[in-house]
């Protein structure tokens, strides 16, 4: 089975994205997000990022604000869809690669680091069919690591089957952890090479895609 992320993988919006999540962040806790508190991070989830800026919180109180940053999050995702409404377009081979996948009856499934609503309203926004496809969230987990294997049971599919696709180092380390292949993509390879990714595609094309499936295959 294919497991996807969704925030760069299968869709663009980065220099959307980020900024709001960091507005509502701060909005709702005053914390300012700074590029040393991320790298900094152990575990790069929407949920995740929201409990670390809060150390001093109750856990009663880091998920009150998450809600109000989650909240604010998709207030700012929307006004920067309505500013352009290209803003969360589909990367180059994405929806050709799902089609794809779905007339070859592969099982897909999405594992993202994101809040269920605010994803849900990107993919939506990038008219990406979706909807039919298993999908697990940080509202159901906390680490990346076990988003993933909740995406792989969600689809009803063994963990030890799937390959994940993703754009971060953290996506990387996430697969690391659960001992399954993965196969990079997204703006930062160089970044992706140094964690150690030996699989990275430019875009989704299927033709290279299924290439380079060929190759994880060869090395399992």
């Amino acid at each position: 089975m294919i497991i996807f992320d969704v925030d760069g993988t299968l869709l663009g919006g980065e220099h959307a994205d980020w900024p709001s999540f960091d507005a509502a962040l701060e909005e709702a806790s005053g914390f300012i997000p700074t590029d040393a508190f991320f790298a900094g991070l152990e575990e790069i989830t929407a949920q995740a990022i929201v409990h670390q800026a809060l150390p001093n919180h109750s856990l009663e109180q880091k998920k009150t604000i998450e809600v109000a940053v989650r909240t604010g999050y998709l207030k700012h995702l929307t006004a920067a869809h309505q500013k352009d409404p290209l803003t969360f377009a589909p990367k180059a081979g994405t929806v050709s690669l799902l089609e794809d996948l779905r007339r070859k009856n592969i099982p897909v499934a999405i594992a993202t680091g994101d809040w269920r609503e605010t994803i849900t309203f990107k993919l939506t926004a990038s008219q990406i069919a979706f909807h039919d496809l298993p999908m697990a969230t940080s509202s159901d987990c906390y680490s990346r690591a076990d988003i993933i294997a909740l995406a792989a049971r969600k689809a009803g599919a063994s963990l030890d089957k799937a390959i994940y696709v993703g754009d971060g180092t953290w996506d990387f380390r996430a697969t690391q952890k659960l001992g399954i292949p993965f196969i990079g993509t997204g703006t930062r390879p160089e970044k992706l090479r140094q964690a150690g990714a030996k699989h990275i595609l430019a875009d989704l094309t299927p033709e290279t895609f299924w290439q380079t499936v060929e190759k994880v295959r060869a090395l399992r």
